[in-house]
């Protein structure tokens, strides 16, 4: 059910260059929230900042949601000078998350850049049911990776200063014939999600993907996240962020 209410936020704090990380109180909210779901938010107090933006549940930890998301607009640029204690204005949880099914044996994680963001909430909530997961996850260059404690983790730079050198999807594809009976997870940008729904479907693997897009509304009133899917254009914040890969009309130069 979503939920629009006033919260504070009880911590925050920049963990990379341009990139935060913040917590909010909402019990009612992290109660409810899901993995691949996100929030809409603004601070309560009038200002220049009109619309609410999207962001990613980081993870969830008590009443406290927590929220990653790194500074690229105006909009991002005043949440971040937002301090401990600040009443912000948050609709959600909004959108489809994904779905954790037993039938698979192996749960498999593909995060690229700040596609990791939602799939930390996504490995908790594998690790708390017990279900075997393998987390791969990439970015650039070393200067690039952000905080992800997430244990036995496959890391991947573009440029090999860490970890596989090469896309993240070449670590995942060098290593995907010992997988057992995989389902495959990934948020990441666009060429890496087309590049992660052609691997799968050449391999027979189900596959969900968690699509970013920019989310005016959030509750797909104003179409503005539309993507071309493969029988009809879907809104990312309503029906999305996350759907099966076999959905989405991969061939579109960009979704987003």
């Amino acid at each position: 059910m979503m939920l629009e209410q006033k919260a504070t936020i009880t911590s925050h704090q920049k963990i990379a260059p341009r990139v935060f990380l913040m917590a909010f109180a909402s019990p009612q909210m992290a109660a409810q929230a899901s993995p691949g779901q996100f929030v809409h938010l603004k601070p309560s107090a009038p200002g220049p900042l009109l619309l609410r933006r999207p962001f990613s549940i980081n993870r969830v930890e008590g009443k406290n949601i927590f929220i990653m998301y790194r500074v690229v607009g105006r909009g991002t640029s005043l949440i971040s000078s937002l301090p401990k204690g600040t009443e912000i204005d948050v609709l959600g949880p909004l959108g489809n998350g994904f779905e954790i099914s037993r039938k698979y044996q192996e749960h498999v994680l593909l995060a690229g850049g700040m596609g990791l963001a939602p799939m930390q909430f996504l490995a908790g909530r594998l690790k708390a049911m017990k279900l075997e997961s393998r987390f791969f996850y990439g970015c650039s260059c070393k200067k690039e990776l952000l905080p992800c404690p997430t244990p036995g983790k496959v890391i991947a730079t573009d440029d090999g200063s860490c970890g596989h050198k090469g896309f993240v999807t070449d670590a995942f594809l060098s290593r995907i014939d010992k997988f057992k009976k995989p389902v495959v997870y990934a948020c990441g940008p666009w060429p890496m999600l087309r590049r992660t729904a052609l691997i799968c479907r050449q391999h027979h693997i189900d596959c969900q993907v968690s699509l970013e897009a920019f989310m005016a509304c959030g509750v797909g009133a104003c179409q503005g996240c539309v993507v071309k899917g493969v029988k009809e254009y879907v809104t990312v914040c309503r029906q999305g962020p996350v759907f099966d890969s076999r959905e989405i009309d991969w061939e579109q130069e960009s979704g987003l």
